[in-house]
């Protein structure tokens, strides 16, 4: 009897191989047990071939449920960004003088110097002012970042009708304005897309390849931005009058903004910024700490353009007041605190207080003023803070706002709401954690605080003695 070993491969076409061994010899042989004729195996062989080129390895246990939606809808607002640009980029050749022989080269080069200028300038003042917000507020500056862009475009297409405009320096200032939002664009689009990848780089088991997600969406981009080229090379040559141009460029525009608006919106991030923080706890508050909503029903309440602080009823929309983290406690201060406000943060590591614009003063100064009006809140930090601390202080602040009544004792109101929070804030955690947040890493602060509190000493004299407390 002889010995046969029989292993059995696939290869990139879907092909079973069979490979015999045996002691005279090795033969190979294929297998079709597919059923499938041979143009669909070379179909089969095409869109595994597609799969492997534009789609991460491990495709898609190794990247997040939301990321196909969101690629498609980025591959048409990026064809149709495509398109704008090839129509603008010709506007602006015209107002180069490309095709008038009285034009100056040397006034078109001078020009572009200028726009690189303050495009340059612009990054650099960007990048300093809104650099930590990118990556907590990734959904609002991916949004932007094309508004922006969509401007910009716009500027360039109308930018030779500003020669016939009898205001000097029109045009030159719409091309500088353009750079401008170009720059800022490139801030925005490029500090939110690197949180959206890693996003993306986080299944829900698993992890996944940050660098290959890049490399495909590169390669991605590179062949829509080539298609839209070869496509807009057959449709601008037709767009011959300003009717035509600025119709096809506003359509353009619409859809685009459209396209990237259900995209944003679509995505179902994991980690928990101030707004998507403060929706989980008050729908947690809601349900009676029964369950926190999962990332995909936080999603769905979230606002994509929200005023920074603002804490907001997420079923209702109304604003319930606004919180600012980081503030500085003496430049909020406007007459003394209420005696017991630091021993009830003794043991923390920030003060919660409201704005001197939502307090009235009581009858016997000595007591705690009321509130009156729109919560507004500020959170002091102690040296030390950890991301647990400004979790719970942000908590808190939601909790604060959410408590309704006109004329209520400050202090009273404090004081209620850190006891709540301390009693179900464990309970609260685990229950994100088992919706399916990530609560490692919680980017609640934009930035770095005006202040943090080193000491804390209230001290008074008695019968001559002096006497001191500090608390941390």
């Amino acid at each position: 009897m002889v010995d046969e070993q029989i292993i059995q491969e696939r290869d990139n076409a879907g092909r079973i191989l069979q490979i015999r061994v045996r002691e005279d010899g090795i033969t190979t042989s294929t297998k079709d047990v597919s059923g499938h004729g041979a143009g669909q195996k070379g179909w089969l062989y095409v869109v595994d071939l597609m799969t492997r080129m534009f789609l991460p390895v491990g495709y898609p246990s190794s990247v997040s449920p939301d990321y196909l939606r969101y690629q498609i809808l980025n591959a048409l607002q990026a064809f149709c960004n495509s398109l704008a640009s090839l129509i603008s980029s010709r506007a602006i050749l015209q107002g180069f003088g490309v095709g008038d022989p009285t034009a100056s080269p040397t006034k078109a080069l001078l020009l572009t110097v200028l726009q690189d200028v303050c495009s340059r300038l612009t990054t650099i003042l960007s990048a300093h002012l809104v650099g930590s917000s990118l990556s907590p507020e990734a959904k609002t500056f991916r949004l932007l970042a094309d508004v922006l862009n969509d401007t910009a475009v716009i500027l360039d297409t109308f930018s030779p009708a500003f020669n016939a405009v009898p205001i000097p320096g029109l045009r030159v200032m719409s091309l500088c304005l353009s750079a401008v939002f170009k720059s800022l664009c490139g801030i925005a689009a490029g500090g939110s897309k690197a949180s959206i990848t890693m996003h993306f780089a986080t299944p829900l088991t698993g992890k996944g390849d940050v660098g290959d997600l890049n490399a495909k969406d590169s390669s991605k981009e590179t062949v829509l931005a080539l298609f839209g080229m070869l496509l807009g090379t057959l449709i601008v040559p037709y767009l011959t009058t300003s009717w035509t141009t600025y119709s096809a460029l506003f359509l353009l525009v619409g859809l685009h903004l459209a396209i990237n608006y259900f995209g944003v919106r679509g995505l179902v991030l994991r980690s928990l910024n101030r707004q998507r923080l403060g929706i989980t706890w008050i729908s947690y508050q809601k349900s009676r700490g029964s369950t926190a909503p999962t990332p995909s029903q936080t999603a769905a309440l979230e606002r994509i353009f929200e005023y920074p602080g603002t804490i907001r009823d997420p079923l209702t929309g109304q604003i319930q007041g606004y919180c600012t983290i980081g503030s500085s406690f003496s430049s909020i201060l406007r007459r003394p605190v209420p005696s017991g406000l630091i021993d009830i943060f003794r043991e923390e590591r920030y003060i919660i207080w409201f704005d001197h614009s939502c307090l009235r003063l009581a009858m016997n100064a000595s007591t705690s003023p009321n509130l009156h009006g729109l919560k507004r809140v500020h959170i002091a930090l102690k040296e030390g803070y950890t991301n647990d601390d400004l979790v719970k202080a942000w908590i808190q602040a939601v909790e604060i706002c959410s408590i309704v009544g006109e004329n209520v004792d400050a202090l009273g109101v404090v004081r209620t709401s850190y006891q709540s929070v301390t009693r179900q804030l464990p309970q609260f955690m685990e229950s994100l954690r088992l919706s399916g947040w990530l609560t490692a890493d919680c980017p609640i602060m934009i930035g770095v605080p005006h202040a943090v509190v080193t000491t804390v000493t209230s001290g008074g004299t008695r019968s001559g003695k002096g006497e001191d407390k500090k608390s941390r």
